[in-house]
């Protein structure tokens, strides 16, 4: 989940459509020329209005709207017409490594380099120099994007070292907010997603921007979920925007705020090796241009990890079973020292089943489209699909999520133990794939695990009324995974067994 990695967390079809009707009123002459024999089917609009059918349905059911039109059609790639522009929508798996192959021509790096800046209310030179050198024939020029994203992957890889280091911070920080849990655990039921938000928020903060970090301030904490509440406002305000997304955009202000003193001071330097390299990367850009990029960052860094904890944990103790195997597979990498009870990190990789229901949490849950612009006509697949220059490809997530070619009869139901064996490839989409792989995806997926296995080895959570109850998805949200529509209330309760012991991590 990086910097240069947003579509996923934070772009919909809504901003695309939006993206693809402002291009509609200066569409090129060769696009005319061109027939439209060769392209992919035209699907029918849902509200059967000549010309605005699409729009009207784009509007009404957001980004829901092309995973429910994808799935009324059996071709791999419909068209959605918009005022003379064009949006694909991609649904098959056997598409997904072509466009893999295809960065500079199947671009989602021209996607968040737009969308980026403008989330951040970034300066037209830094919007510019990010947007550069990003298309066909752009390999060997230097790229402020991609350039940041390859510092990305190499701190985050396997000899990078800054995984590691996180990791371990992270780790030791939620420990020691459970060990404060277990000496206050709260009578009152409290809300899990609200629980589950603060501490996922603090513990990756921490880790990631060391000892002064910017959200242990809590006005900036609230700052940044207020503006990630809204941001598709911010993406889609081009008129009157301190008035329509005015919530969001005071959230964002405060947080740039906030990070502008954490890069003016030089408490960069405390950080993380992540944030030192990623500083070094945005030299070239003002102070306040780094502030905002920082802060967008915030959406890559959490905005997906919060909904993955809290519906893993949502599956897990809701199925008595299902918790109890999770606990067996935790206490095989558990070992005992008189009242001390040491979970071995380095073996969270044992606990197979774990891993698996994250995984699967995310398939079921996940929302979002991943948008991709094309730069340059391009023929894919069997059918020799052409794809014209400057329209938008939207990957339907949620449909191939639950394609019953790739994943069974069961597709439509979680099943804990899916992702115990290696998935089917190029159908699951929960961290992208290519060169367009989440370089945070290892932080992300051990932060859950770490969280989950301590609580379930340390904690009872039970639900107000005794019953655990779906809550439903808040569909409004514009992200890959959505938050739940209804709260959920719990109480946090000790487990006798785990009573009058330290636990700890061991890295």
């Amino acid at each position: 989940m990086a910097i240069f990695s947003l579509v996923y967390c934070a772009v919909t079809g809504v901003a695309a459509a939006a993206f693809v009707l402002a291009k509609s009123l200066s569409r090129d002459t060769e696009r005319r020329r061109r027939g439209s024999e060769t392209e992919p089917p035209t699907a029918s609009p849902l509200i059967p209005i000549p010309f605005i059918g699409h729009l009207l349905g784009i509007i009404w059911y957001s980004v829901q709207y092309y995973t429910i039109i994808s799935k009324k059609h059996a071709s791999p790639i419909l068209k959605i017409p918009i005022f003379g522009r064009t949006i694909y929508v991609a649904r098959s798996p056997e598409l997904m490594p072509i466009f893999h192959r295809l960065p500079r021509v199947v671009s989602l790096w021209f996607i968040e380099a737009k969308f980026t800046a403008q989330m951040g209310g970034m300066s037209d030179s830094t919007a510019k120099q990010m947007a550069e050198n990003l298309g066909p024939g752009g390999d060997d020029k230097t790229t402020f994007t991609i350039e940041g994203l390859k510092v990305m992957h190499q701190v985050l890889g396997p000899k990078g070292g800054g995984l590691v280091e996180m990791n371990r911070d992270s780790a030791q920080i939620l420990n020691a907010r459970f060990n404060e849990l277990s000496r206050t655990t709260p009578l009152e039921p409290i809300d899990l997603w609200d629980w589950v938000q603060h501490e996922i928020t603090y513990a990756m903060t921490e880790a990631v921007y060391g000892s002064t970090n910017p959200y242990r301030d809590p006005k900036v904490e609230a700052g940044f979920w207020d503006f990630e509440g809204d941001v598709a406002k911010v993406i889609l305000t081009g008129v009157l925007p301190n008035f329509i997304a005015r919530k969001a955009i005071a959230g964002r202000e405060t947080v740039v705020a906030a990070m502008r003193a954490y890069f003016d001071t030089g408490d960069w330097r405390q950080g993380s090796l992540l944030t030192r390299a990623r500083y070094a990367t945005m030299s070239g850009i003002s102070t306040d241009d780094t502030a905002r990029l920082e802060t967008v960052n915030g959406i890559a860094l959490l905005s997906n990890t919060v909904p993955t904890a809290f519906w893993t944990l949502h599956y897990i103790f809701s199925d008595p079973t299902l918790l109890g195997r999770i606990r067996e597979q935790i206490t095989s990498i558990t070992s005992s020292e008189g009242a001390v009870r040491t979970i071995d990190f380095g073996r969270l990789k044992d606990a197979p089943l774990l891993f698996s229901v994250i995984y699967e949490a995310i398939r079921l849950r996940a929302t979002g489209i991943g948008p991709r612009m094309i730069l340059q006509d391009t023929v894919v697949g069997d059918e020799q699909y052409l794809l014209k220059k400057d329209s938008v490809l939207l990957i339907a997530n949620r449909t191939l999520h639950f394609d019953g070619g790739a994943w069974g009869v069961n597709s439509q139901e979680f099943v804990p133990d899916r992702f115990v064996q290696k998935g089917p490839g190029g159908a699951f989409r929960g961290f992208g794939g290519g060169v367009n792989l989440c370089p945070g995806k290892a932080l992300a997926m051990v932060e859950v695990a770490a969280l989950v296995a301590m609580l379930t080895m340390r904690f009872d959570l039970i639900p107000v009324g005794g019953k655990w109850i779906e809550p439903g998805q808040d569909l409004t949200k514009v992200l890959q995974i959505a938050p739940p529509r209804d709260k959920v209330l719990v109480t946090f309760r000790c487990r006798q067994e785990a009573m009058n012991l330290s636990w700890k991590f061991e890295m």
